[in-house]
């Protein structure tokens, strides 16, 4: 009997013990300062993760965690940067937790659709990355930050005309997330007047600076280069006499063009295929080394004269090389001795493309991006609509 007694306890001693670890969970640690807050360490944390210094970042989220265990803006910070980090399921848990702790901390909703935009899992992950907006702006309709990722949400999943409400939507609140809106706003306004054609197109669109290799699949996939070349080519054909052949004589079979001989700089690159067709019909040259430079960013300068290269070829007028060679130049950064001072002086004719309405320059210089290399391919298609 005394020992049963003993036992139940014992038992009851060790549950108590438990109960009070799990009732009682990690202590806060005490402040060291008025301002050494959660709140605080937050608000520091979202700065850094925002410069991208990670490691800051984490170390304020860890002590507004630390000051507070159950202050929700430390797991939604946590889960910020193990999202960045790719860690998608334990950014999701803690993102869940700070939910958990606080239904109504809107941060948590719109960090919860920055993660399932960056993971991207499944067919509807753009639906379910909004359903964390909406919920945030049930809790506040006005709130910035909602639309902004929102747009986010739309632009990444090629949706720009969601995208562009979205923003729109935001630069009319004109507060703290207005600029960077208003940026993404005309962006995507640029993608949709370029209307890409083909997911790769969308893809390249994104893209701040494009290389040769993009271009290489923009004139492949939106401007259809291939099929236009072999529409518009003009044919030659020999119209001299010839005796009939026997029609007993053998033909030998016409030999098979020869294959290009391969790219040493492209041998494993993503666009290989691409960048092998457009050198074969001749849409873009290599190098005396024969070599592609498919990393090299195209600035305004070598689009122009990709572009006018292409026309002389599709039309046969050699004339278009040298037709503005000698005059004064239109552009006040471009001399008219400039190497693609021709090329571009094409181009605006042509109305492929423009100068600066407020100083008339060019930017010869400078990266095309590629909504910009859309737009001017839109506009190259329609001179070949009227030159043929």
């Amino acid at each position: 009997m005394v020992k049963k007694y003993i036992l139940w306890i014992t038992i009851i001693a060790v549950i108590a013990i438990l109960v009070g670890l799990v009732g009682c969970g990690p202590k806060p640690i005490e402040k060291e300062s008025i301002l050494d807050t959660p709140e605080n360490h937050y608000s520091q944390g979202l700065r850094e993760f925002n410069r991208k210094d990670y490691a800051k970042a984490i170390e304020e989220f860890e002590r507004a965690k630390a000051l507070d265990p159950k202050y929700p803006g430390a797991y939604v910070g946590i889960a910020l940067v193990l999202a960045e980090q790719k860690s998608f399921e334990k950014a999701l848990d803690n993102v869940n937790k700070a939910i958990d702790l606080d239904d109504k901390f809107i941060d948590a909703y719109i960090a919860k659709g920055r993660i399932l935009t960056k993971r991207r899992k499944g067919d509807d992950w753009i639906e379910d990355a909004v359903k964390q907006y909406e919920k945030a702006l049930k809790i506040d309709p006005n709130s910035e930050a909602a639309y902004y990722y929102m747009g986010i949400t739309y632009k990444q999943g090629f949706r720009f005309r969601d995208a562009e409400e979205a923003f729109g939507k935001v630069v009319a609140m004109k507060g703290e997330y207005a600029d960077e809106a208003n940026k993404e706003w005309e962006l995507v306004q640029k993608i949709v007047r370029a209307a890409p054609g083909t997911k790769l197109g969308a893809k390249i669109a994104l893209i701040d600076e494009i290389d040769r290799a993009d271009l290489a699949v923009l004139l492949i996939e939106e401007l259809k280069l291939l099929e236009i070349l072999e529409k518009k080519r003009p044919r030659t054909y020999d119209t001299g006499f010839k005796p009939p052949e026997s029609p007993l004589k053998y033909k030998q079979p016409e030999p098979k063009k020869e294959l290009i001989e391969e790219i040493p700089d492209i041998k494993n690159h993503w666009a290989k295929n691409w960048i092998v067709d457009i050198v074969k019909v001749g849409g873009m040259e290599l190098t005396p080394a024969h070599k592609f430079n498919p990393d090299e960013k195209i600035t305004r300068a070598t689009f122009a004269n990709i572009v006018q290269n292409i026309l002389i070829d599709v039309t046969g007028d050699q004339s278009l090389a040298t037709k503005y060679i000698g005059e004064t130049s239109h552009f006040p950064d471009v001399p008219s001795s400039h190497w693609a001072y021709n090329a571009i002086a094409l181009c605006v004719d042509r109305g492929i493309m423009k100068a600066n309405t407020l100083d008339g320059s060019i930017g010869i210089n400078k990266p095309v991006s590629g909504a910009d290399a859309l737009l001017m391919i839109r506009q190259f298609q329609n001179v070949l609509r009227m030159t043929f």
